[in-house]
């Protein structure tokens, strides 16, 4: 055998075995669920502008379209804070184990729905469970339960994505607990913290509050352009969930699905691209999606069970 066809024979192993290696990288999608239980639900949100919604829990991302449900088959981080825009995610939490990635995560971003992630501040030094972002204007809002050298404890917000952060005071907000943080999904400066007391509202990126909703425990808050709907209990542990507007101050009741009585939520999303499209996750890990704004519920998952076609 001539020393031209050993190297040619060479050259062809070489890349065969590139293509092979090449092969063998997983790419990140979602792929069908079989048979999986999800625990500690972060977050839930319509990223990316879609119809279907994500759900961030402490091992990955669930994403539901349609009928059925997927799974991410990496990037399996415990994703806190988790606040879907219409561009992507914001989200903040832990690397999966085994990653290089620095533990916390700090403030990331992902347009790709977790096939990318940025860092954009904090990174390998804070963890925000308190996170909300304007779904249009990307302003983003933390609150900082552990201060350091680089951010102070509280209230802060960034309208450069994380670049710069300006510290605000709270006031007016006179309850001892916080639900969650939900910003305008265009209009900066919105921003509402539902509570134990009620809901109270800010319209200078939290630096004042008036109340809102008053003398009720509010288990969570969304806002959408014209208003918002939130969720509340009562002193016998019965589950409500109301729509209200900003200017008018009205509330409505949204019927919800008997199996939920006593099942305080937790967390809902509002379909950007539809309104009366609403997903909600339960104390229990039960989650159920109305598209006629409550006349109608479906089963999604029960107790954390995923419910399958």
């Amino acid at each position: 055998m001539t020393m031209k066809i050993i190297k040619i024979l060479f050259g062809l192993l070489l890349v065969s075995i590139f293509l092979v290696a090449c092969n063998s990288e997983q790419k990140y999608s979602f792929e069908n669920v079989k048979n999986e239980k999800i625990d500690h639900v972060h977050g839930l949100g319509y990223a990316n502008g879609g119809n279907e919604f994500l759900v961030a829990t402490h091992n990955g991302l669930y994403q539901f379209d349609k009928k059925s449900w997927k799974v991410a088959n990496s990037q399996k981080h415990d994703y806190m804070g988790f606040a879907a825009v219409r561009d992507g995610f914001y989200s903040s939490g832990h690397p999966e184990e085994g990653s290089n990635l620095k533990n916390p995560l700090g403030l990331i971003k992902s347009t790709g729905k977790g096939a990318n992630m940025e860092q954009l501040a904090f990174y390998g030094e804070l963890d925000f469970h308190y996170l909300a972002v304007g779904y249009d204007n990307n302003t983003i809002y933390v609150f900082n339960e552990t201060p350091t050298d680089n951010l102070e404890g509280g209230l802060h917000y960034s309208t450069d994505e994380g670049k710069t952060w300006t510290k605000v005071a709270l006031n007016g907000f006179n309850s001892s607990s916080i639900s969650n943080f939900a910003a305008h999904p265009s209009k900066e400066g919105i921003l509402v913290i539902g509570s134990k007391d009620g809901i109270y509202l800010s319209k200078d990126y939290g630096e004042n509050f008036s109340e809102l909703i008053f003398n009720e425990m509010v288990t969570y808050v969304t806002l959408i352009e014209n208003g918002g709907i939130y969720s509340t209990i009562d002193d016998i542990q019965q589950v409500y969930l109301k729509l209200f507007t900003l200017e008018s101050k009205e509330v409505k009741d949204i019927k919800l699905p008997k199996e939920i009585k006593n099942d305080p939520i937790i967390n809902l999303a509002v379909n950007p691209n539809e309104h009366q499209e609403i997903t909600i996750v339960t104390n229990n890990l039960s989650i159920y999606q109305t598209k006629d704004q409550g006349d109608s519920w479906y089963s999604l998952a029960v107790h954390g069970n995923l419910v399958l076609e």
